[in-house]
């Protein structure tokens, strides 16, 4: 490790770093909003899994883990580390032919699905990145079956392509993460009123009505009502009517009325 630029700062050589962080999904919100932190990369480099939550569905006496399950992992993963502890060098571990073409065939879909039309154009800065993830993943599968000289034999292509469905797998969660993380602020109100209008109906309504009907929890003031309304206006939901004419007389302005799109009115 040396020291570069000023005393603050510091440069690693040979970086081994891995990070595994479980995080409540508003996290996720936070993360976008990281001054630089997708221009330099960061976003992109993690594997992201977001799973349903299962509150209402969980088991409250779930089975311990079995003893020789444990046990098994504790000796192979103290295995490993003793082996490699005394290397200076990275180990090599070359590919199979075979797993040389299933990793070769899992680039080429990705290459075909980074265009501005591909299905990665959204996240094209973690794609970019996944088959390496994968060609990783399958490096420690390798290991996990052959912890006692894995880095002596070649990979093989059924462990490559069991990596390629873990790659998948994180491909999928990268797309509704980054989903997520970009969403407009108004965008998930937007849906809640509309599902709302949806489920009442009504032909017509008063911003006032309508925040009468929504929770105080999502909604805490009726301001809170204007993104909302302005982006499902601007989709062609509602349309604000024109306000009466004022009649000259003091007292609170009558609040903005709107009509509704047909197939709200029916219930659609």
């Amino acid at each position: 490790m040396r020291r570069v630029r000023d005393e603050s700062t510091q440069h690693v050589d040979s970086p081994a770093v891995t990070i595994g962080l479980a995080v409540q999904p508003e996290v996720l919100d936070a993360l976008s909003r990281i001054d630089g932190a997708d221009g330099r990369g960061l976003l992109a480099r993690f594997l992201y899994s977001k799973p349903l939550s299962l509150a209402g569905y969980r088991s409250l006496t779930p089975a311990l883990l079995d003893e020789q399950v444990a046990a098994t992992y504790a000796k192979h993963l103290a295995g490993l580390t003793l082996a490699l502890a005394d290397w200076t060098d990275p180990a090599l571990i070359q590919l199979t032919p075979e797993a040389d073409a299933v990793l070769l065939a899992f680039q080429k879909v990705t290459e075909s699905r980074l265009g501005p039309d591909g299905s990665f154009a959204p996240i094209v800065k973690w794609a970019s990145k996944r088959d390496g993830a994968v060609a990783r993943i399958a490096g420690l599968l390798h290991l996990a079956a052959h912890p006692e000289d894995g880095w002596h034999k070649p990979i093989e292509a059924s462990t490559m392509a069991t990596a390629t469905e873990l790659g998948v797998y994180f491909t999928a969660h990268a797309l509704d993460v980054f989903s997520v993380m970009s969403a407009d602020p108004a965008h998930e109100s937007a849906v809640t009123v509309l599902a709302q209008l949806v489920s009442s109906n009504p032909a017509q309504f008063t911003k006032r009505e309508l925040f009468r009907m929504l929770r105080r929890a999502e909604f805490p003031a009726i301001g809170d009502l204007d993104p909302a309304l302005s982006l499902l206006e601007e989709h062609g939901w509602i349309r604000q009517q024109l306000p009466p004419p004022r009649t000259g007389r003091g007292g609170r302005p009558p609040s903005p009325r709107y009509e509704t799109h047909p197939r709200i009115a029916r219930g659609a």
